[in-house]
């Protein structure tokens, strides 16, 4: 997301973030616009430094072609939005509660923003598509005659002027699978605007507690999507029934700074609390597990809770997940 001013300029700015600034920010140790994190790249295996203007963007990724509307219009609305929301994140942060309704409202939608707008929920939604319409093809050229009568339909509904493959042609070409579905981004965004305004309204049914990391802790960590949504019976994840956020008996949490973080659910719960290492830890793993590609953090002193039950330092966290990627890569051989 830019500044209010950036996305009204003529052309507008084509760098777009899908993580606000004005979030990320709050995850380093000043929370000044020259601030650094520490990233961890779990795809490209490396860690480094960076300002939030750097990372979680992508070009046009807000960006619509629709005749007579501006190019521009969605990113000037989030742009707005995080104008809103900056100063609230900041009232949260310092006091380690929720000031007022108005504040809440705005880290719901922050939340809903979080859950829908992101590049590898776009990437799932495509490939989606894309297996629906591959499994269409392939009954399509199952038989010559469906191939011909579905031709024929075309023809008579003017879709095409005249057979454009032969039978042979179109199974041949469905059998080697060599095309790919775009879509394009006005058609994500759209989408993701109507996801929004319904998971927006679900979270206001839940009761939130805001969550305080303790000072011996090493705080909370973030992620390119950092919004988790869990059962509350273990024995739920993982199985056959993913988590809604209108589900009962759910947990939806997501860290607001490197101090707090907030949890929704529906067992009427409200207020703040205080949450010793361990639980800080245990948070931080769910937050890991859930990111698209990377991780933010103040620095590598932060704690996450490894498989074996035993709280381990953020510095140890990519030599962690080259393993991992080492063993998954063996495995699949």
């Amino acid at each position: 997301m830019n500044t209010p001013a950036q996305a009204n300029e003529p052309g507008g700015a084509r760098k777009h973030h899908y993580v606000p600034q004005c979030y990320l920010k709050r995850f380093t140790s000043t929370g000044s616009k020259g601030a650094q994190l520490y990233v961890i790249d779990a795809k490209r295996h490396r860690a480094f430094t960076t300002t939030p203007a750097n990372i979680a963007a992508e070009r046009d990724f807000n960006r619509i072609d629709i005749e007579g509307e501006d190019p521009n219009l969605v990113e000037s609305s989030y742009a707005e939005f995080e104008a809103r929301l900056a100063p609230a994140l900041v009232r949260i942060d310092r006091r380690g509660a929720l000031t007022d309704d108005a504040d809440l409202s705005l880290v719901l939608e922050l939340i809903a923003i979080l859950a829908v707008r992101n590049p590898s929920r776009r990437e799932h939604k495509r490939k989606f598509q894309e297996e629906t319409h591959r499994r269409m093809m392939e009954l399509l050229v199952e038989t010559p005659e469906r191939w011909e009568a579905h031709t024929q339909k075309a023809i008579e509904a003017g879709a095409v002027e005249a057979p454009g493959l032969s039978y042979d042609q179109a199974r041949d070409f469905v059998e080697r699978g060599e095309f790919t579905l775009e879509v394009d981004t006005t058609r994500h965004v759209q989408e993701e605007l109507k996801s929004l305004t319904t998971v927006y309204e679900l979270l206001h049914r839940r009761s939130w507690v805001i969550v305080k990391a303790g000072a011996s802790s090493g705080g909370f960590v973030t992620s390119d999507q950092p919004t988790t949504l869990y059962w509350d019976d273990e024995e739920m994840e993982g199985g056959f029934y993913p988590p809604g956020f209108a589900s009962r008996d759910t947990t939806v949490f997501c860290p607001l700074s490197r101090r707090v973080a907030i949890r929704g659910s529906f067992d009427g719960r409200l207020g703040a609390v205080e949450v010793p290492p361990e639980i800080v830890a245990s948070i931080n793993l769910r937050t890991i597990l859930s990111a698209g590609r990377q991780i933010y953090a103040e620095n590598d002193s932060f704690q996450f809770m490894a498989e074996e039950g035993k709280m381990r330092p953020g510095r140890e966290l990519l030599g962690l997940l080259q393993q991992v990627a080492e063993q998954d890569s063996r495995s699949s051989d």
